[in-house]
Formats: C-alpha cells, structure tokens, sequence
C-alpha cells in the first residue's frame, strides 16, 4: 500500500485536529491582535483541507475494500 505525501512527510490527523482546536481557542480567547487573527484563520482552513482530503482518500480505500471482498466468490 502506498503512503501518502502527507503521512510521508510525518503529518499526523490527530496532530492537526489539536493544532486547529488550539488556534480556535487563541482566536475565542480574544488574545490575538486582528491580523494574527486572519493568519491563523488561514493556517487552520489549511489544516482543514488537508484533514478533509485526508479522510476522503481514507473513506475511498475503504470503499474499494468493501467493493474488493464483495466481489469475492464465497468459499
């Protein structure tokens, strides 16, 4: 099975999920100038897209598993 460019590059889904909760409690905390505010809105939109797609490719590979053994002859 072929890792992807992500888990290849030591990303982590659990990692990046506490990363966007904790940039969610700095910006609900009211402690981050406006501006800090907008840049980490973007880092964890990010971390989002990558989680999105992450899940997605995971939702799809269990897919095909699925269709793979279904497909099977019963023994």
């Amino acid at each position: 099975m072929v890792k992807s460019k992500l888990r290849q590059s030591g990303w982590n889904y659990e990692e990046t999920v506490d990363r966007i909760e904790a940039i969610v409690d700095r910006v609900e905390s009211g402690e981050l100038p406006l501006e800090e505010v907008f840049e980490q809105f973007a880092v964890a939109v990010e971390c989002l897209q990558q989680c999105e797609g992450f899940l997605a490719r995971g939702k799809e590979q269990m897919d095909l598993s699925i269709e793979l053994l279904a497909g099977e002859p019963d023994f």
